[in-house]
This record gives structure tokens, C-alpha cells and sequence, in this order.
């Protein structure tokens, strides 16, 4: 231990929290100018303390920890949001902060933790890795617009219809599939085709969404789902997000992914919306790849670690 005083998180310490929080994103806008502004601070943190199950540590001056149990598909993490921890000073000092905090959620039965820092602040993601934890994912972020030269990959690209979407259904189990063999082995339970498709029924023709296919030769052989996700910490308001992306297992590698970018790219420049998002696994190798290809910035990472 540091001799750093550290004590449990509480209501008292939200303001404090809301400060060093601020500091943080105003270090993190300089290193990644499109992020937003960050008018309230206070109303992130709140929202991570008040999560239900939330807990946390507390260093005052120096920094906090908040975590809260989710669960997705059967699944459940102590995750640290994007507004979960902040860190002034020494970044070792966050090792502390776990240590406090950490117990409390084991102890509850807690064992899968998960946190989500500014990618550019390399002491503190650092320190993290030092706890054992591991980069599990990437939350990128580009600038929209045409691209340097331009690429067909020898397919039509168009707005997706509902008739699409059993397609759309066919092609995101084609995603969760790849994502159960090594290196990644997903323990995520798939859904079945029925379940996915419903899902598509369900939301998919929502305003939130728009829907883009790539034809070749009268079959859609990919897709991309771009979503009009809440703000956050790296989501603008005048952002959209990159969602989903898939190409036929047979079609990969033949330009299908490039040529659907490019074209989102450039269709959300024409509506006006100047930032795009997306995010991926890093034991995704295709994903990892193709995308910083495509000129996306890592803006946040997601650390992973699961005690035995």
C-alpha cells in the first residue's frame, strides 16, 4: 500500500467525484478532440453511484472507484462505466482504489470486473494491467466524410428495406458465430435465428436506426446498422454510431466491409453529422484490424478481468 487514505464511496463524496471527473475528460479532449463537452460532470457520476449494487472507494483529492453489476445474456460484471473512476496524481494510486473496492464486490460474489478508461492515458492504463487486468475491447471514434480514394469491392451498396431484414437476422448470428472460436471463445449465449429476427422486427425500423446492405450478384452478402446512440462520455449528440457490421463468412476479405464504410462514411457527412463510433473486441482479429484501417481512434478501452 501507498499510505494513501482510502475509504468507502459514499453521497458525500459526489462533488468531489464530479470535480476530479472533469479534470479527467478535460485531459482526454485535448488528446481526443471530438469528444463532447462535458457540461455537468456531476450527472455522470451520479448516474454510475445510483446503478443499482453500486460501490466504490474514495481518495480524497486524489481520486474514486464506482462499479455496479450488468448483466447481458445470463452473464454478469462489475463493470466501472466511462464515469466510474478518475485518478489525479500518481496513477498507482488507482491499484489502491481497487484493492479498497474490489473486496466488497468478491465478497458479494462478484468475480468478472470490468472498467473503462481513457485510451490515451497509458500510466493508468498501465496501472490497471498491474491488477491483472486485460484490454477486452475498443470505443473508437473518426470524423465522417469521403474517403482518400474510393472503393466498389464489387458490390451495390443501398439503404436496407424490411424485406432485409431476415438478411440483416442471417448475417448478425454470421458475427456472433465467428466470435466462439479461438482466440475469442465467446461465452455468450447466441441467440437462434428466430430470436435474432424478431429482434429486427422489433427495432428495426425505429428512427434511431438506419440500415445499409451490400449486394452482389442479388444477394446481400453484408450489412452495417448505424444507430443514433444516447450521449455519453464519447458519444456527441450530433454523433452516430457504426453498431453492427457483418459480411457472409464466404464474401470476407473481398472488400464487402470496406466498400459499406466507406459508404457510411460519406452518407452521414451528407446528413450533416460530422462524428462516427464504433467499438470491437480486441480478440476480434478482423475486427481489430479492419477498423483503425479505417481510421478509427481508439477514444476508450475496456479492461476485463475475471478472478478463478
Amino acid at each position: 500500500m501507498t499510505g494513501l487514505e482510502v475509504v468507502p464511496f459514499s453521497d458525500g463524496h459526489l462533488d468531489d467525484a464530479a470535480a476530479l471527473l472533469a479534470a479527467r475528460h478535460a485531459r482526454h479532449r485535448e488528446a481526443e478532440p471530438l469528444l463532447p463537452e462535458l457540461a455537468d460532470p456531476l450527472a455522470p457520476v451520479e448516474q454510475e453511484w445510483r446503478t443499482e449494487g453500486a460501490s466504490g472507494a474514495f481518495a480524497p483529492g486524489r481520486g474514486y472507484l464506482i462499479a455496479a453489476p450488468i448483466t447481458f445474456r445470463g452473464i454478469t460484471w462489475m463493470r466501472a462505466g466511462m464515469a466510474g473512476q478518475a485518478i489525479e496524481g500518481d496513477r498507482e494510486a488507482m491499484r489502491d482504489l481497487y484493492a479498497a473496492a474490489a473486496q466488497r464486490w468478491v465478497d458479494a460474489g462478484h468475480r468478472q470486473h470490468a472498467v473503462f478508461l481513457p485510451a490515451h492515458d497509458a500510466e493508468l492504463v498501465d496501472a490497471w494491467f498491474r491488477l491483472s487486468f486485460g484490454a477486452s475491447a475498443a470505443m473508437a471514434i473518426r470524423e465522417t466524410g469521403t474517403t482518400a480514394e474510393h472503393f466498389e469491392g464489387g458490390v451495390e451498396v443501398r439503404p436496407g428495406t424490411l424485406e432485409d431484414f431476415a438478411d440483416a437476422a442471417r448475417l448478425e448470428l454470421a458475427m456472433s458465430e465467428a466470435m466462439e472460436p479461438s482466440p475469442s471463445f465467446s461465452d455468450v449465449t447466441p441467440q437462434t435465428y428466430e430470436e435474432a429476427l424478431a429482434e429486427w422486427q422489433e427495432d428495426g425500423d425505429s428512427d434511431a436506426y438506419e440500415l445499409f446492405v451490400a449486394e452482389r450478384e442479388g444477394r446481400v452478402v453484408g450489412h452495417i446498422l448505424l444507430y443514433r446512440r444516447p450521449p455519453d462520455l464519447r458519444v456527441r449528440e450530433d454523433s452516430i454510431d457504426l453498431s453492427q457490421a457483418s459480411t457472409e463468412p464466404e464474401a470476407r476479405g473481398t472488400g464487402v466491409g470496406r466498400a459499406l464504410t466507406e459508404h457510411v462514411l460519406a452518407w452521414a457527412h451528407e446528413q450533416g453529422i460530422p462524428v462516427m463510433t464504433t467499438d470491437w473486441r480486441m480478440t476480434n482479429l478482423w475486427a481489430s484490424r479492419f477498423w483503425p484501417r479505417r481510421g478509427f481512434r481508439p477514444a476508450f478501452l475496456r479492461l476485463y478481468r475475471h478472478i478463478p
